[in-house]
């Protein structure tokens, strides 16, 4: 989900919910409920992650684990993101690429968990590839994961390129390495 933040700044969140089915969907439900109320009033992203840690321990929700990432971003290229537990988009920066990692753990495993956010400028023509397990994780028919050293290959091959057409090979890239294998999970 994404908000225009009374700042200026643009949010979004990107998460990944434990299991399956009616208990999953309830949880996603929830989160993004508690995520439209709360992203206008926090003004950090760990304090945000924070605010939903917490509310997920006011709940009785079945699986109630999940990961996220969120990040705020301005105008003026300034960036403050939080990872809980998510894999770690990839800045592609120039011919450099980096993971955001900062952060702290799963949503819901601790009641009081702390987090932690950073804050970085973007350059024109940076890029953030934000993705869940799905893509890391997707099998080809032997059973094999596609795995975060592809997509950095395939991030690496595409450096300079614009968003739509690294969005465009990545998926390309999955395909092709998944074949005619069944998917198994969110791309």
């Amino acid at each position: 989900d994404y908000v225009d933040l009374p700042t200026g700044r643009f949010g979004f969140i990107l998460g990944d919910v434990a299991g399956k089915g009616s208990p999953a969907a309830l949880l996603a439900a929830a989160v993004l409920g508690m995520f439209s109320a709360e992203a206008t009033y926090q003004t950090g992203a760990a304090s945000l992650i924070t605010r939903l840690n917490t509310g997920l321990f006011r709940r009785a929700i079945e699986s109630r684990f999940l990961t996220t990432f969120y990040g705020m971003l301005g105008p003026d290229g300034s960036f403050t993101y939080c990872n809980a537990g998510h894999n770690a988009p990839l800045l592609v920066s120039g011919s450099e690429i980096r993971r955001l990692e900062t952060g702290g753990v799963v949503l819901g495993l601790f009641e009081h968990a702390s987090f932690e956010e950073e804050s970085l400028t973007l350059k024109p023509g940076d890029l953030i590839i934000a993705f869940s397990d799905g893509v890391t994780e997707a099998l080809d028919p032997a059973g094999e994961e596609y795995t975060d050293d592809r997509l950095l290959a395939c991030a690496r091959a595409h450096i300079g390129e614009d968003p739509q057409q690294v969005l465009d090979a990545l998926l390309a890239d999955v395909k092709t390495f998944c074949a005619d294998a069944t998917q198994s999970d969110d791309v």
